[in-house]
This record gives C-alpha cells, structure tokens and sequence, in this order.
C-alpha cells in the first residue's frame, strides 16, 4: 500500500501519445506523476472519483499573448478554466519580456500601465526572472519576438539593417536565447517586423538554430498572397536549418477559400524534404487585430501611432490612402448584403465602449458614411487603438487544417479574468473557449478528429515539438500537470457577443500537482513555472 498526495481514480486516461485511452489510476506525489495503474490498495491525501471522466496531460497553448496580462493577471482563469497548463508566449514577433523603458515602446508601456504595472526590467532575464516572483497559474515559457527586437535596434523604420545594426540584433537575441527563449516569432504583417527581408529572417533564425531553437512565424500575408507567404516561411526554415512554425493557420477571405489544401501540399512537401514544418490553429471563422493593420495599406502604419495618425489627417496623404484601398480592394465601397462590413465587428475601444460588437456596417450606415471613409475615421478618432473582429475564415478550411497530422492548438490568446476591469474589454472568444471547442464541437459533436487524436495535437505534439522535457504526457516521473473533463458535458460557452463566460465540462485542473480548479472555480495556487531553454 503506498499514500500518495493525490489519487485520481478509475480514469479513462489519455497519455498524449495519440494512442487510445486505458482505465487507470494515477497517484500524484509532490509535482509529479508517481504512479499510473490499478493503485486501488492505495490511499490519498486528496482523492478524485474519475469515473466516467477523460484525464489527460495538462493542455498546452502552443501560441499566446499571455506575456501581455502575466503580470496583472497571473490567476490565468481564462487559461485554466479551459484546460490549460502551459502557455508558449511571446507570438507574432512581440514579446513583452524584451521591451524596456525606451518611449520606443510606448504601446507596452500604456498596455500595462493601464492595469498598474511598469515596464521595470531591462533584459528579458529582469522580466522572467519578475514572473516567476509575482507568481502564476500556468507553466510559461516565452519566445523572442523579432518586431521587438527589430524596434529595440532600429526603431520602427522601413528599410534594411546596415551590418552593424544586424550584429546589434543578433547580439540581442542570442542574449534572449541565453536567458531562456526557446526560439524567435515573427509578425511579418505588423510593424516592423514587416518591414524585414528575407536574409535579414534567415541571418536572426541561424543565430536562433545555434541554440536548437524553433523559427515561429505570423506569416506576412494570410489572404492573398497566402501561398507566397508560406514559400517565404518554409525558404527561411531550409537556409536556416530551423524547425518552422506557421502561426494559426488561415486562408482570409472568401476569394481565398481553399488555399489550405494548397499550403498543407506544400508543408508535406517540405516534410518530405526533410524540414520539419508543423501548425498551430484555433478553431474560429473569425480572426482578430488591429483595424489599421486589417485595412490601411503597410505604408500607412510606419513608425509610431503618432506616425499613422498625422498620415491619416494629412489631406494629401488621406486621399492617396483612400485611392490605395479603393484600387486594391473595389469590393469594398459595397454597401449591399453581401458587403464584407457586416462581417467586421468592432472588438476592443477602450475609449468608446459603446461601438464595441456593433459591424462597421451598422456604424457607418448610422453616421451616413462611406464604410472605407469611417474607417479611417474611427482609426483616426480612437488613435490607432482599436480592434476588430473579422468572420474571413471558411469553416470547410478549418476542419482541412485541424485533420492534418501536423496541426497544433493554439488560441492566440491573452490570458483573461471574467470579473473587474478586463471584463469591459470585447475580446475573443478563443481567449476561454479554444479547448473546449475543439473536444465538445470538433470532436464529439462533429467528429472531425477522434478524442485521442485532439489531445495529442494539445499536449504530446507540442512538448515534443519543443524538447519540454517531462511535460506533455501521463507518464511516472512527469509533472503532474493533469486536465479531468466530461467528454459529454465539455462546451466552450463564450460567445463573440458575450466573450467573457468560462466553459463547461472542465471538472478539474492540476498544474506541477497542485489543483488549481475544480468544479467551475479557480483555486488561489499559483503553482506555474517559468520554463527556460537552457
């Protein structure tokens, strides 16, 4: 007979393998797994009846931007509530933990001031190091972000690096990687990371390959040019010799409809090649961002916001932005029922919660405006700050990228709390329900992937697409980060119209053995570690 500090019972147990469940117990001494099998001679400090349940490895979101809120939400109940044990943060080329008090980066610096926290730290060593004191729910572990770096180096330009200006920034990010960072983001759509080339990509993602790490890209163009865009990321990924991972996977747009066959052809051609390629996704037919990255053209938003808000006054410069978008996109004068403006959604106004969930299409009928004229006004009048949902994604492509065998769940999400000052804030529903959504309308609702399958692409594929060591599957001696949820019951709840409502069928959550929530209720332990490379 051994005693254990937990003892989950009669589990129908998921390893994160992707093979099927088996009937087990699982004994939890400390934080980790010390036993799994017929334990009941055994005894628990804590003992959870499981029968009927799925217990499998703690989730991990494999792209987030919980870097954001970590430090004035370290609670993560949007996080956990959904499953989720671990977060990969630091996406789409921005990561928090390389800003410092430089007015470069001024967008940071309100971001957290507005929840009471100063960008204190100088390195990103500082900033983990601040993490792990201040506590956190969830594990963390952060990629360098290459706009970050960009604009630490150079500012927020549009040209090239000289020479030394590229030692500069390959000097600062193996730093980055010696402080812990497990590779380097881009966001080839937003400033600066826009305005990189291809070799100065490739010369940053060699530095990052140095130290066994993975080149994870928002892609420069999601609609479109798609196609080019995933050439570009896969072109990097062979001159580097680096792992390459192409973030939530999309084609945008109904012209662009069907891409996806395309680009997942062309990711196991590369595979064949011997590149390792693989994807995250989250399962929405609707993405989210700024508006003037959706709808100014690049040149619009060099530099600051300051920048793109005096172009936008300019007369001269507002009627060649408005001739730009006209031209490149004719479709988007249409006011009629197929217009795509009752397809955009304004999300987050921090300034005029009043517009928040309303179309642009409803707002600019009621102001008497030309759709393309309103937007660049409530860009203008909301200071660049200001999101917007936009329904652009083919439900038929989602379900083609979530059956690839390569695909991994991400939420690309921000760690949220459903009470307070962030619940004014019209998110994403991804940011509570990305998990669930998967296990209660993919796989037990519509059957697009088995059970198995789905946690594999949430746990063991991302640990080991990672190198996590003893995280992502059920085994003795792992961490005991441990999810227990009703296949029948699991349903994401939270809504485009009302984002903030935790999901349903998550009975419990376990992060480094501890509990962290149970039955619809977050738990005060903060128990997560700040996971480095090194």
């Amino acid at each position: 007979m051994a005693h254990y500090d937990v003892l989950i019972k009669n589990a129908n147990v998921f390893d994160g393998s992707g093979a099927p469940p088996f009937q087990a117990d699982i004994g939890i001494h400390d934080n980790r797994i010390a036993a799994i099998g017929d334990l009941s001679t055994d005894t628990g400090g804590l003992i959870f009846a499981a029968a009927g349940l799925s217990v499998a490895p703690g989730f991990i979101d494999t792209h987030t931007h919980s870097d954001m809120s970590a430090l004035y939400n370290p609670s993560m109940t949007s996080m956990i509530s959904q499953g989720v044990t671990t977060q990969v943060v630091g996406n789409c080329g921005l990561c928090l933990g390389m800003t410092t008090k430089d007015p470069l980066f001024i967008f940071e610096q309100r971001w957290q001031a507005a929840y009471g926290v100063e960008i204190s730290w100088s390195s990103l060593t500082e900033n983990l190091r601040r993490v792990e004191e201040n506590g956190i729910a969830t594990n963390y572990l952060t990629l360098a972000g290459h706009g970050t770096l960009r604009k630490k180096v150079m500012g927020l330009q549009d040209r090239q690096p000289d020479s030394s200006e590229l030692e500069q920034m390959k000097k600062e990010l193996a730093e980055a990687m010696e402080a812990g960072a497990w590779g380097i983001s881009t966001g080839l759509e937003y400033p600066p990371s826009a305005f990189a080339k291809l070799d100065e990509l490739v010369s940053l993602a060699e530095v990052v390959q140095r130290y066994g790490g993975i080149y994870a890209s928002h892609l420069r163009n999601e609609g479109d040019y798609l196609l080019e865009s995933v050439e570009e990321a896969i072109a990097i990924g062979e001159r580097a010799g680096i792992p390459v991972q192409l973030s939530h996977h999309k084609a945008e747009g109904r012209q662009n409809w069907g891409k996806v066959d395309q680009t997942l052809e062309r990711v196991m051609q590369a595979r064949t090649a011997g590149l390792d390629v693989q994807l995250d996704q989250y399962p929405y037919t609707a993405f989210m961002t700024s508006m003037s990255v959706q709808f100014l053209p690049q040149w619009v938003n060099e530099g600051d916001h300051n920048a793109t808000i005096a172009r936008l006054k300019d007369p001269v410069q507002r009627a060649a932005i408005l001739e730009e978008i006209r031209r490149c996109h004719p479709d988007w004068d249409d006011m009629s029922e197929d217009s795509i403006w009752y397809q955009v959604m304004i999300g987050v106004c921090r300034s005029n919660r009043s517009i928040q969930g309303h179309t642009v299409a409803e707002l600019a009928a009621q102001d008497r405006k030309n759709p393309i004229e309103y937007i660049l006004d409530i860009i203008l009048a909301e200071r660049n700050m200001i999101s917007a949902i936009n329904f652009a994604i083919s439900e038929r492509d989602i379900e083609r990228v979530l059956r690839f065998p390569y695909t991994m769940i991400g939420s690309d999400a921000v760690g949220a709390h459903p009470d307070g000052k962030m619940l004014e804030d019209r998110i994403h529903p991804r940011c509570y329900g990305t998990f669930p959504r998967v296990l209660g309308h993919y796989v037990r609702d519509r059957q697009v992937i088995t059970e198995a399958e789905a946690i594999h692409k949430m746990t063991g594929m991302p640990a080991t697409r990672l190198k996590l060591k003893d995280r992502g599957f059920l085994k003795p001696s792992y961490f005991a980060d441990i999810t227990i949820y009703d296949p029948a019951l699991i349903t994401d709840k939270a809504t485009f119209e009302n984002p903030h409502l935790i999901s349903s069928g998550i009975e419990a959550v376990f992060v480094n053995g501890r509990l962290v929530f149970r039955d619809g209720e977050m738990l005060a332990a903060r128990p997560g570690m700040v996971l480095r490379h090194n």
